[in-house]
C-alpha cells in the first residue's frame, strides 16, 4: 500500500486496489492503534479498520487517568503493578504534552479496618472490602513507592492529619481521621492522543494505513470483508496475520470469523460531570480517591474547571449503547454526599454523562471488581480455509498500551518471520516530541510559534495546551486571519478546517468527541452544534441537508448516550434527562 495523498477518498481508492497486507487490525481503540503504531515502526505495512471513528469504545471513556495500579496490589497483581508504574512514567515523558503529574487524595475513616481481607486478597483468596483503614492504606502507599522507584519522577507518598486535610479541602466529609497523599497522573485528551498515534504510524511507514468508519463484517474462506460504514461498499483481501483489537466487541468480531469462543466478560463504567465550579476549585487540580458504599473505590476531580466523577463496574453483556443509568446515577450522587455532606448537587448539576464498557476476560467472579485487569492474547489458529490466525487483544488497561502493543508487535513479529528493529520505550507520541513536564521546552515552543507567525501569545498557548508541538503546523495553517466562532470561541473556523482535512475528520462528532475535550469542558448549547456543523460543513463541501443531518446526529448522540437535551428551543440550556 502506499498513502498518497491524506484525504480518507484517497486512503479508500489505495484500498480498493489492495489485494493483501500482511497485519489487519480490527479495532480502533487504544491497543488496536497502539500495535498498529509499533509494528509500522518495525516497518510492517498494517491495514487498520475501525468501525466507528478512532478512539469511540471504552478508551474514550475512562477516568483520564494514567495511573500505578494502586488497587492492584489488594489482589496481588504485583507484575501488573510493577509494568503500570513504569508506563505510568513513560507516558509522562513521551506524551508530556496531554499527561501530568496528579496527586491524589484518600480520605481515611477507620485506622485498622480490612487488614484480614487485605491479606487474603493478596493470596489471591476471595474476601470483600468494606472499609480500609489507615494501616492498610499506609502499607499499601509504601509498596506502590517501591513499584514507581523506577525512573522516578514524582514525589513519595506523605499521610496527612485530619485538621490539615479539612484546612485544605473544607467540604469533605469531617469524619475522617486522617487521608493520604500520592502522586499518579492524569491525561487531558485520550481521544486526541488516539489519533496521534494513528497519524505517527502511517507517517511511520509509507504502507500502513488506519481509517475509520469501515467496519470489519465477515471472513469468507481465506478473503476478509469491509465495508465502508458510509456508502456500503465493500472491500476484501487477505492477510498473514488478523489482529483482533475490537474491545468489548472482540467475541463478536471472532464469530464473524466463523471461530466462536467467549473471551469477553465486559463491565460497564458510567461517569458523571458536574457543574460546580466552587468546588472544583476547592480542589485545586487534584482528584480525590475514596471508597463509596460497599468498598468500592469512585474518583472525583477537578477538569477544566468542573467535576468529573466515576466510576461504576456493572456487567454488561451487550456492548452497544451502553449508558449512564438511573441506578448509577443515585450510586454516583450518593457516593459524592457521602464525601462532601454539605456541598448541594442533584440531577440538575449533571452537564454530561458517559459509559464504556471494559473488555475484561471473561470470568465467573461474583465481584467484578475481582477481575484481573491484566491483558492477554489469547489466539485463534488457522482453521479450514482460514490460512492465518487470529489475535485477540483481551483485558489490558490505557496506562500500559504501550506494553500490551509491544508484547502483541513481538508476537507478530514472531509470526511473520521478522525481528524487531526499534523499541517503543522512548519515543514520544505525536505532539509530545521535544516536550517535558518542565516548562523550559513548552516556553521555547511558544517563542517560536509567536516569532513565526505572529500570533499573540495567549493564542499561542491555546493551540500548544491543545496539539503539543503539533500546534506549530495549526499555527501556521491559521497565521493569515482567524475567524472564531461565538457560541466556540475555543475555535477559530480556520484551525477546524486544518484539523478536519489532516485528522480523518468524517462527521461533526469525529471533531468534537475526538479531537477535541471540549464536550468534557462545560455545556454546551444547541446553538454551539450548529455552529460547529456550519464550519466544518463550510470545509467539507456539506450542503444544507447535509448540515441540518450533522447538527441532528450530534443531538441524537446527546440524548440518546449521553443523556443531554440539547433541546431546539432558542438559548435552553441542555439539561440532564
Amino acid at each position: 500500500m502506499n498513502r498518497g495523498e491524506a484525504t480518507r477518498e484517497s486512503r479508500l481508492g489505495i484500498l480498493r486496489n489492495t489485494r493483501h497486507v500482511p497485519v489487519l487490525i480490527v479495532g480502533g481503540g487504544i491497543n488496536g492503534v497502539g500495535t498498529f503504531r509499533d509494528l509500522s515502526l518495525q516497518g510492517v505495512d498494517c491495514l487498520l479498520v475501525e468501525k466507528d471513528d478512532f478512539c469511540a469504545g471504552a478508551s474514550r471513556a475512562p477516568s483520564r487517568m494514567i495511573h500505578g495500579g494502586l488497587k492492584y496490589l489488594e489482589t496481588g497483581e504485583f507484575r501488573l503493578v510493577r509494568e503500570s508504574a513504569q508506563e505510568r512514567n513513560r507516558l509522562l515523558r513521551n506524551a508530556a504534552h496531554y499527561v501530568s503529574p496528579l496527586e491524589m487524595i484518600i480520605p481515611i475513616h477507620s485506622w485498622i479496618g480490612g487488614i484480614l481481607p487485605a491479606f487474603l486478597r493478596m493470596l489471591r483468596l476471595p474476601a470483600r472490602m468494606k472499609e480500609r483503614g489507615a494501616l492498610v492504606i499506609k502499607i499499601g502507599l509504601w509498596l506502590y513507592d517501591l513499584y514507581g522507584a523506577l525512573h522516578r519522577v514524582m514525589p513519595r507518598h506523605r499521610m496527612i492529619a485530619r485538621q490539615d486535610i479539612l484546612r485544605e479541602i473544607p467540604d469533605l466529609d469531617p469524619s475522617l481521621k486522617i487521608a493520604a497523599s500520592y502522586y499518579d497522573a492524569w491525561i487531558t485528551s485520550p481521544e486526541r492522543l488516539v489519533v496521534e498515534l494513528a497519524l505517527d504510524g502511517m507517517a511511520a511507514n509509507s504502507g500502513s494505513l488506519a481509517l475509520n468508519h469501515l467496519r470489519f463484517t465477515a471472513v469468507r474462506g481465506n478473503l476478509v470483508e469491509l465495508q465502508d460504514a458510509e456508502t456500503g461498499e465493500i472491500f476484501t483481501l487477505t492477510c498473514d496475520v488478523m489482529v483482533n483489537a475490537a474491545g468489548a466487541w472482540i467475541d463478536r468480531v471472532n464469530g464473524a470469523s466463523g471461530a466462536g469462543r467467549r473471551m469477553i466478560g465486559g463491565t460497564k463504567g458510567s461517569h458523571l460531570m458536574l457543574d460546580l465550579p466552587a468546588l472544583a476549585q476547592t480542589l485545586q487540580g487534584r482528584m480525590i480517591y475514596f471508597e463509596a458504599e460497599g468498598g468500592r473505590i469512585c474518583i472525583l476531580s477537578n477538569f477544566m474547571g468542573h467535576v468529573l466523577l466515576g466510576s461504576t463496574d456493572i456487567p454488561v453483556n451487550d456492548p452497544d449503547g451502553v449508558i449512564c443509568d438511573d441506578d448509577e446515577v443515585d450510586y454516583l450522587l450518593d457516593a459524592f454526599r457521602r464525601l462532601f455532606p454539605k456541598v448541594p448537587v442533584d440531577r440538575s448539576s449533571i452537564f454530561f454523562s458517559y459509559s464504556g464498557v471494559r473488555p475484561l476476560p471473561a470470568s465467573d467472579a461474583a465481584d467484578p471488581g475481582a477481575v484481573s485487569r491484566d491483558h492477554s492474547m489469547p489466539e485463534l489458529a488457522p482453521q479450514g480455509d482460514r490460512s492465518f490466525p487470529i489475535l485477540s487483544l483481551v483485558g489490558g488497561k490505557w496506562t500500559t498500551f504501550r506494553a500490551f502493543s509491544a508484547e502483541a508487535t513481538d508476537t507478530i513479529l514472531d509470526r511473520l518471520g521478522r525481528r524487531r528493529t526499534q523499541s517503543t520505550a522512548d519515543i514520544a507520541i505525536g505532539g509530545g516530541e521535544g516536550l517535558s513536564q518542565a516548562a523550559a521546552p513548552t516556553e521555547a515552543l511558544l517563542s517560536a510559534i509567536t516569532g513565526e507567525t505572529g500570533l499573540a501569545r495567549a493564542r499561542a498557548q491555546q493551540l500548544v495546551a491543545r496539539y503539543g508541538t503539533r500546534a506549530k503546523a495549526v499555527a501556521k495553517a491559521v497565521a493569515e486571519g482567524e475567524t472564531f466562532l461565538v457560541a466556540l470561541p475555543e475555535f477559530s473556523r480556520e484551525e477546524i478546517a486544518f484539523i478536519c482535512k489532516t485528522e480523518l475528520v468524517l462527521h461533526a462528532e469525529d471533531f468534537l468527541f475526538g479531537r477535541s475535550s471540549v464536550f468534557l469542558e462545560r455545556p454546551l448549547g444547541r446553538e454551539a452544534l450548529v455552529e460547529l456543523v456550519e464550519a466544518i460543513g463550510a470545509c467539507s463541501g456539506w450542503d444544507g441537508a447535509r448540515q441540518t443531518e450533522e447538527v441532528e446526529r450530534l443531538a441524537d448522540r446527546f440524548r440518546r448516550l449521553h443523556r443531554i437535551d440539547v433541546s431546539a428551543s432558542e438559548n435552553r440550556k441542555p439539561r440532564f434527562v
